[in-house]
């Protein structure tokens, strides 16, 4: 089994390898200044993580490309990621029970703990103005930390640092973010601070169907915001 493991996370690490080179410069996202609407579209291709355990479902890709805009205004970038999807997989959690946790007598168990969720994720460099070469886009490195600002159909948003993999922490902090499935096709729209042009982004969307979560998804190569 710990063979297997590691060959896993080699076949992980093969994948990523050959997308974190420097981006080239076809590699871009036109930011517009008008409205999302109106933006151009760049269609990125999504790759798909190999299975880390024998255990795992077959990692067959589903979700080909993933069609983003972005929005430049008011002090804000607006970020709209577009795609494919034959199914909705959110659902609407209990909320959590009032008064301080250590007040409770047990803890309250959500009933969707076999679910997984449909989610998206823009990654950037934490400090985008000094960015000398493109982070790991295995969560960033130490020396390329990088912000993710992540949407979860079921749970909302949430930014996010990490420094490497297994390092991804929660920052508690929340940001402006909606989702909306329609037609077989989610279209998730996120407010980001402003980022200069030439910062590096990288986008990821999970597929609650296939039971992603955490490493286990679709990413694109690092693009350049024009």
């Amino acid at each position: 089994m710990r063979f297997r493991v590691g060959v896993a996370c080699m076949l992980v690490a093969a994948a990523v390898a050959a997308a974190e080179s420097k981006p080239a410069p076809t590699q871009q996202v036109t930011v517009g200044t008008v409205d999302l609407k109106s933006a151009p579209v760049q269609k990125i291709a999504l790759n798909r993580t190999p299975p880390l355990f024998d255990t795992d479902e077959p990692a067959t890709p589903q979700i080909a490309t993933i069609d983003v805009r972005a929005l430049r205004a008011a002090g804000k970038l607006q970020v709209q990621m577009t795609w494919r999807d034959a199914s909705n997989d959110s659902a609407t959690l209990e909320a959590v029970p009032e008064g301080r946790s250590e007040t409770r007598f047990h803890k309250v168990p959500t009933a969707e703990d076999d679910r997984f969720f449909d989610a998206a994720a823009v990654m950037v460099p934490a400090n985008s103005t000094a960015v000398a070469a493109t982070p790991s886009l295995q969560m960033g490195d130490p020396q390329g930390v990088v912000t993710i600002y992540y949407w979860n159909a079921t749970r909302g948003a949430m930014r996010m640092e990490a420094a490497g993999r297994g390092t991804t922490r929660r920052t508690g902090q929340a940001f402006p973010a909606q989702g909306e499935y329609r037609n077989g096709q989610w279209t998730v729209t996120l407010d980001l601070p402003d980022l200069p042009a030439g910062t590096p982004v990288a986008f990821a969307v999970w597929n609650g169907s296939q039971k992603d979560r955490d490493g286990r998804k679709y990413f694109t190569v690092w693009q350049v915001l024009k």
